[in-house]
């Protein structure tokens, strides 16, 4: 056990699928690992902001009845999927020609094994060996080539009714294919069920593939996910991360570009309120010439929480030719809130257009009088300028109607009076700096 990592809580080493996802071999090696591992601790790099603490306690079980999903409504058309404590509780009546959805423990042998193909390197890894080692559902979602879904796929997380869950999804998304996958997560705010995912999505050559993350509702729930995704030769992929509720959230999204022409968007808000911790690590990996990538995340942080983004971007020494931008925009809106921002970009290529930074800020003093000397009140002055700054990301989005509720919801949660704040302090790559005006 290194000395340097916080040992594996007794509740977790006893913890034994009753009918593990994983291949035999794979679980055996992944639970070796997680006990000569431990889970991470901040005293791993990766791992420095984000605290795990909370884990070392099995959660409280909590009884509720599953919640409508506000999308459902929204997105009438929607392909709906529950899973209710993490375990797959309904499927779509009907499937579209081209797309084929079950579960993953129904899937052929050579589908699971291409599900937990990712595995564990080192111990940074820990919570991908602890998923291999202890996923007991999942899913799989097959579409077949030349296929144009025109409604989304919506994956519906109530993650309650449950301690703890593990939970495997495999995409596969056929050449010249088009769809969009929507991920909702959301609980009672008692529930503090604590999921740990992994998604891996393989896309063939000149498909689409979108996928949204929607952290809703949950003032006590905890995530840990993981995203894989491999994009061949013209192949598009774009995530739009929106984090606003959890206790704990850690998303991890790493792309891996192997061909010309592919080109990968990495979009992202997060707003932390309360004593919430959203933390979003991004790996994109430019291993081929001729390809491109845009990354563009923004926190707003209010009251004692804390926002995270590391995003690192690799340019292999044979990808020459490519573009690829990364920016991190974050707002500040309590002097206790705090936000950590690490871009990172390495470069073995030397022909290339790369460009990357973060900003971190407060609400412009400026703006703001400009504002209330037109008679609006100062709240809603205040109110105005952070909804301006996180639509910003929110256009980004493919379904206009998801932008607009998500924009009203937005609304609703400023709609309480903003007081005025002292100035802030903010963390650039670590490094304790004054705050500066909002972000142009």
């Amino acid at each position: 056990m290194n000395p340097t990592r916080a040992a594996l809580p007794q509740w977790l080493a006893d913890h034994a699928p009753a009918a593990p996802l994983a291949p035999a071999a794979l679980q055996q090696v992944a639970r070796e690992q997680i006990h000569a591992w431990g889970l991470p601790s901040v005293r791993d790099e990766e791992w420095r902001w984000t605290n795990l603490r909370a884990l070392n306690q099995p959660a409280p079980l909590t009884s509720a009845a599953p919640a409508v999903s506000p999308l459902m409504a929204l997105l009438p058309d929607a392909l709906f999927i529950r899973f209710i404590g993490g375990k797959l509780s309904e499927l779509p009546e009907h499937c579209p020609p081209g797309l084929h959805i079950s579960r993953l423990s129904d899937a052929a042998p050579d589908a699971r094994q291409a599900a937990f193909a990712p595995v564990a390197a080192n111990a940074n890894d820990a919570l991908l060996a602890l998923n291999t080692a202890h996923a007991d559902d999942g899913l799989l979602i097959e579409i077949a080539p030349h296929t144009e879904l025109s409604a989304p796929i919506l994956i519906d997380w109530q993650d309650e009714a449950a301690a703890y869950a593990a939970t495997r999804v495999l995409v596969r998304v056929g050449a010249h294919s088009r769809a969009t996958v929507i991920e909702t997560a959301q609980a009672a705010d008692t529930a503090a069920l604590w999921r740990n995912s992994v998604m891996v999505i393989e896309q063939a050559e000149n498909s689409a593939f979108t996928h949204i993350g929607l952290g809703l509702d949950g003032a006590a729930r905890r995530l840990t996910d993981r995203q894989f995704v491999r994009l061949p030769r013209d192949a598009r992929f774009t995530s739009i991360n929106l984090q606003f509720g959890g206790q704990l959230v850690r998303r991890e999204i790493e792309v891996d570009i192997r061909d010309t022409g592919a080109h990968c968007n990495l979009f992202g808000l997060m707003m932390p309120r309360g004593k919430q911790v959203l933390d979003t690590h991004t790996r994109l990996t430019h291993g081929a010439a001729h390809t491109t990538s845009d990354e563009r995340y923004q926190i707003i942080a209010d009251d004692s929480a804390r926002g995270i983004f590391k995003g690192r971007i690799l340019v292999a020494q044979d990808a020459q030719k490519i573009q690829a931008y990364q920016n991190s925009r974050n707002l500040l809106l309590s002097p206790t809130a705090e936000i950590d921002t690490k871009p990172e970009l390495e470069i073995y290529a030397d022909d290339v257009k790369c460009s990357h930074g973060a900003t971190i800020g407060r609400l412009n003093p400026e703006a703001l009088y400009y504002l209330t000397s037109r008679g609006i009140p100062t709240a809603r002055a205040r109110a105005l300028l952070i909804q301006g700054f996180a639509q910003e990301i929110l256009d980004l989005l493919p379904l206009p109607a998801l932008a607009e509720w998500l924009a009203e919801r937005i609304t609703q949660t400023l709609s309480q009076e903003i007081p005025a704040q002292e100035v802030p302090v903010q963390k650039v790559a670590g490094q304790e700096v004054p705050a500066q005006e909002t972000p142009q």
